[in-house]
Parts: structure tokens; C-alpha cells; sequence
């Protein structure tokens, strides 16, 4: 039989447990979260049966909601090291708001009067 060694160092790292502390921690409150959402489901449901539209504050919060039990989630199963809201960092940017915004304009070369002051000019003499 193969005889597997145990390092005692490697269970008493302290970086293990306290991994092992916040995983229980954020299990409990996806626990005490998936109740609220269960609350929030029927409110935007009512909002729905009585109005024909969701509430925007309820689904906004719902969205900050999905993302931390994403978040949650992803810690629990060891798919990141990054620790959920309250501790997650804020720096992280999106790559899509790293890209700039191109727009794209014509250009009307039908005004062969150079006599004639643009629109643009006109309104910087008002």
C-alpha cells in the first residue's frame, strides 16, 4: 500500500485556518443572504403583479446581491483566493471601461459659403 506523509507544518499554517474561519463565516451568511433574497423575490413580485414593472432600487440591489453570493461562491470552492465583500477590493476595473470610447462623426463639406459664419461660430459670439 502507498503510505502517504503528512507534514505537520503544512496543517498548522495558520494561513489554512483562517481560510477555513472566513469559509464558515461566509457560509452562514449566504445562509442569512438567501433568506433576504427569498423576502426581496416576493416584494419585486408584488411590485410586478400590482404595477406591470419591477422596482428599480429593489433590482439594483438584487444585482449587488448576485454578485456577492458570485463571489461567495467562488471563495467556498477554492475557485479564487480573493475574499468577498467587505474585503474585496474596489480597485478592480472592468476591461471594458478600460477601452475609450470611439465615436464616430461626418463632417459636412456642403457649406461652400466661407463668407457665411457656421453655427458654431455664431453661438460662440452669443
Amino acid at each position: 500500500m502507498n503510505r502517504i506523509d503528512i507534514d505537520k507544518e503544512e496543517i498548522l499554517k495558520t494561513s489554512k485556518w483562517v481560510r477555513f474561519l472566513f469559509m464558515v463565516v461566509y457560509a452562514f451568511v449566504i445562509n442569512f443572504v438567501l433568506t433576504i433574497c427569498i423576502g426581496l423575490a416576493f416584494i419585486q413580485f408584488l411590485f410586478f403583479l400590482f404595477t406591470s414593472k419591477v422596482n428599480g432600487s429593489i433590482a439594483d440591489f438584487n444585482n449587488h446581491i448576485v454578485e456577492f453570493f458570485h463571489d461567495c461562491i467562488a471563495f467556498l470552492l477554492f475557485a479564487t483566493e480573493d475574499k468577498p465583500f467587505p474585503f474585496k477590493s474596489t480597485e478592480t476595473v472592468d476591461e471594458n471601461t478600460e477601452e475609450a470610447e470611439i465615436i464616430e462623426a461626418e463632417v459636412d463639406s456642403t457649406n461652400s459659403d466661407e463668407d457665411e459664419p457656421s453655427e458654431v461660430e455664431e453661438e460662440k459670439d452669443k
